[in-house]
């Protein structure tokens, strides 16, 4: 039977090849698109858990995307006083806060670690974020040549790493959170600053903003429950000329963008499917007519009606299997393609598949389009399994 179902597929390849091409195509941007939106949706969610912010204050004259300073790595040579944390601390609703001190871009000695990663150095008496992996190592604070590296950043050591001609010791790869901190380099806030007073181009930031030292970031603001979030804001706003980003309001943004565009796509490749099936449910149903005489021969010599319906359900699931394959191959190709696409024009919290979700998928995908491949030759299959082979035989077709 298998080789009954292999000649007449070779027998009739373009019009196979028509319809794998179709079923490919479909399931190549189901499989993408659910990739992508598995990945964004467990960024949201690692995000969440891990960073802990509801609020993440820049200085006033910060004009990047919120996204890019959220969840790209993206450097703002921006600066302002320290004296502010003292200020967010004192405002109602305000739960805790911690600053944080970014250096310029980094290249490694040696090795480009890319332009999207930055030095950030955090304050050890009132840090929530870098605690927890701090933790895991038995260690309660970084000294001046250690470092945390982010789950993104590159690395061709094991132990060391060497930035701007000095070694540190690599205490732990954290783990991916979604945020900036995926591109980050964490050490503390001394060093920090000592890397980035050494830098001759923010002389003038210096001169006229005061001393690195005197300097933060960013201040991060978790906010107490119940607390309204837009009051906080406004108060935070007040107490000097900084920019507070509202953390959930950028993600719900990204959400709802990454949705729209899901359904857009995703909603071409289920069409493309139901095209290719369709086209499939049509070639078997003309099928029908056609090969009326060869599967009379095949009930002549003493196949059954159930036989004969297997071949045409075999035929439709093969084509169907086949396409399916071939777009899980070029479904792959199309993510990675579109995730660099986007990630190079919109930053979004974003935590790659595992290998288990992405075979899953892939299983789940096969088995749905081949077993649908199998149901649009249902109907062709139970009429072939009717045919009378003495009709055939006296007048050569039936009605």
């Amino acid at each position: 039977m298998i080789f009954l179902i292999w000649k007449s597929l070779l027998h009739r390849r373009l019009q196979s090849i028509a319809i794998i091409v179709s079923i490919a195509v479909g399931v190549a941007i189901v499989f993408s698109i659910g990739a992508m939106y598995n990945g964004v949706s467990s960024g949201m969610e690692l995000s969440k858990q891990r960073m802990g912010a509801d609020i993440v204050i820049v200085p006033y004259g910060v004009t990047l995307e919120p996204s890019l300073l959220l969840f790209g790595g993206a450097t703002a040579n921006s600066y302002m006083p320290k004296s502010y944390v003292e200020g967010v601390r004192n405002v109602p609703g305000v739960r805790t806060v911690t600053p944080q001190f970014y250096t310029h871009s980094l290249t490694a000695d040696c090795h480009d670690i890319g332009t999207q990663n930055r030095m950030i150095g955090y304050d050890s008496t009132n840090d929530w974020i870098i605690a927890p992996w701090l933790k895991k190592v038995h260690k309660t604070e970084l000294t001046d040549d250690e470092v945390i590296l982010g789950a993104k950043v590159p690395t061709w050591t094991q132990n060391k790493i060497s930035i701007l001609g000095k070694w540190y010791n690599i205490v732990t790869v954290a783990e991916e959170t979604g945020t900036t901190l995926d591109y980050s380099l964490l050490v503390s806030m001394n060093e920090a600053r000592r890397v980035v007073a050494r830098d001759t181009s923010l002389k003038q930031v210096w001169a006229k903003q005061g001393p690195p030292s005197e300097l933060i970031s960013t201040i991060l603001v978790q906010v107490d429950e119940g607390a309204d979030i837009n009051t906080v804001v406004t108060d935070i706003q007040n107490v000097g000329f900084m920019k507070p980003i509202v953390a959930a309001e950028v993600k719900k943004r990204i959400a709802d963008q990454f949705t729209v565009f899901v359904f857009l796509i995703g909603g071409v490749g289920l069409l493309a499917i139901l095209t290719s099936l369709l086209q499939l449910f049509s070639r078997f149903y003309t099928l029908t007519w056609e090969r009326q005489a060869e599967w009379g021969l095949y009930l002549a010599f003493g196949a059954t009606g159930r036989d004969i319906s297997a071949v045409i359900v075999g035929e439709a699931a093969a084509v169907s299997l086949t396409g399916s394959i071939a777009g899980l191959l070029l479904g792959g190709g199309l993510y990675k393609g579109s995730l660099q696409l986007l990630e190079a024009y919109q930053s979004f919290p974003f935590v790659q598949p595992s290998w288990e979700v992405i075979a899953a998928m892939a299983f789940g995908i096969t088995v749905l389009f081949t077993g649908l491949g199998a149901v649009a030759a249902w109907l062709p299959a139970y009429r072939g399994s009717r045919i009378d082979p003495s009709v055939i035989m006296t007048r050569g077709e039936f009605d």
